[in-house]
């Protein structure tokens, strides 16, 4: 799965779309910018700390425990039951 197919497309906390990423990688949440997407799909807080990832599969992980994924148009969905 390429990461860089969820560029420029929207993030999603269950139901409600919270957000998008920019053609860049950057992630925005409620207008505020909370991480980058970089193309090998690392999720950086002010590209130094490594906030999560996406795996092979399209499955994204914020310190090992699975949080959410990459949906069939390339938007991107977390799941409120684990963020929680």
């Amino acid at each position: 799965m390429l990461v860089l197919d969820s560029f420029g497309k929207n993030i999603f906390i269950g139901d409600e779309q919270v957000g998008y990423i920019d053609r860049y990688g950057n992630m925005f949440v409620n207008g505020r910018k909370i991480a980058v997407l970089t193309e090998d799909g690392k999720m950086m807080i002010e590209e130094r700390y490594l906030a999560g990832y996406v795996d092979e599969c399209g499955d994204i992980y914020f310190k090992d425990k699975k949080v959410g994924h990459i949906m069939a148009n390339n938007d991107i969905y977390f799941s409120p039951k684990a963020l929680g």
